[in-house]
């Protein structure tokens, strides 16, 4: 499931996902995170209940990602990462997806 929801101000939002992020899922997952991108400065991210994760979910999530550093926009993260997200992250070789710019740990789990 892909749920994005923005506060009262409209300022800021919450991508919430969970299930199974696969290729079965990349248009809606792409279309989720450009309109995130266009609509809130700040957004929080929770990855807690992904069961599963492909390549293809993961290249969009970190492409995303940098978009967002790159226009200034501020990131978080919420919540637990599963070891589902770190198996597919290690499998796949991403450590962090803006480089030594990646302090909210999308990937690595480290603090935001």
């Amino acid at each position: 499931m892909i749920d994005f929801s923005l506060d009262d101000s409209g300022a800021s939002g919450t991508l919430l996902l969970s299930g199974a992020l696969t290729i079965q899922q990349a248009l809606p997952l792409k279309e989720t995170l450009l309109r995130a991108v266009g609509e809130v400065n700040q957004l929080k991210i929770n990855l807690e209940h992904v069961e599963g994760m492909d390549l293809t979910a993961l290249q969009l999530l970190c492409a995303a990602h940098r978009d967002w550093i790159k226009n200034g926009k501020k990131v978080t993260r919420e919540g637990a990462i599963p070891e589902i997200v770190h198996r597919i992250v290690r499998e796949s070789g991403f450590s962090g997806c803006v480089g030594d710019d990646d302090d909210i740990g999308l990937w690595t789990g480290a603090s935001n």
